[in-house]
């Protein structure tokens, strides 16, 4: 359960798609480094896991599941 404070916000600038998710790429002011993998983010109220960084651009697995919920 996300109990955080929201402090920051970003763009969508990718999705990639496949039959049983997505990959969202978000541009944002935030910094993450590569030990940061499998962190959770609370993006618009849904707790991700961040997945890929890749230079501004930090990437969120989402399943067809969560799409669907």
């Amino acid at each position: 359960m996300f109990n955080g404070i929201i402090f920051n916000t970003g763009l969508i600038k990718s999705i990639k798609k496949s039959k049983k998710s997505k990959l969202i790429g978000i541009k944002s002011n935030l910094r993450f480094k590569k030990s940061d993998l499998g962190t959770s983010i609370s993006c618009s109220g849904v707790c991700l896991t961040l997945s890929k960084i890749e230079k501004e651009l930090i990437f969120f697995y989402i399943s067809n599941e969560t799409i669907k919920r």
